[in-house]
């Protein structure tokens, strides 16, 4: 399963969604589409929004492309397999594949950057998952969005919207 901690400076964080923390600190950051609107249809803007989602939504988006890559962004994370928004949308760019982000936490701060990518960060639904814990949604979602419950890596890739492979480095795109 994913390791959905990091350290960063003394504290912890990933352990708790913080969904609560965001809403309420800065809730014009946070869209939670309709029924009726496709998570597709929403485009980034300049100003950053945080498209709440479940797996089953951004599964039907991600059969729209050839080439997918969904990137398990934790926004504080400083390791080894982190890396940049931006250089991961040039890395996806130059290669063709569709880039879709999506924090595994919410951080308000972090989440209020303007990053150079195509589209807007997404963040689990935890309330749709009714849970807080950043494990038991997180497994949830992947598996609504994959179908499998053994993956590994801050990567999951899809071809024709089919799951292919997880993996913890660019470089396997």
């Amino acid at each position: 399963m994913f390791c959905t901690t990091c350290s960063i400076k003394g504290s912890f964080q990933g352990l708790y969604s913080y969904y609560s923390k965001t809403k309420s600190e800065a809730p014009q950051l946070l869209i939670v589409p309709d029924t009726s609107t496709l998570l597709c249809e929403i485009s980034k803007s300049d100003t950053p929004r945080i498209v709440v989602i479940n797996g089953s939504i951004l599964k039907e988006c991600i059969k729209a492309n050839k080439k997918a890559v969904v990137y398990l962004w934790a926004p504080k994370c400083k390791g080894k397999f982190c890396y940049s928004l931006n250089f991961l949308q040039q890395k996806c760019d130059a290669k063709g594949v569709a880039l879709y982000i999506v924090a595994e936490y919410y951080d308000t701060q972090l989440m209020q950057i303007n990053h150079k990518i195509s589209k807007p960060i997404s963040g689990i639904d935890v309330e749709y998952y009714n849970s807080s814990k950043t494990s038991k949604y997180l497994s949830k979602f992947i598996y609504d969005l994959t179908s499998r419950s053994d993956m590994a890596g801050r990567f999951i890739y899809f071809e024709d919207g089919i799951f292919k492979k997880s993996f913890e480095s660019i470089e396997e795109i």
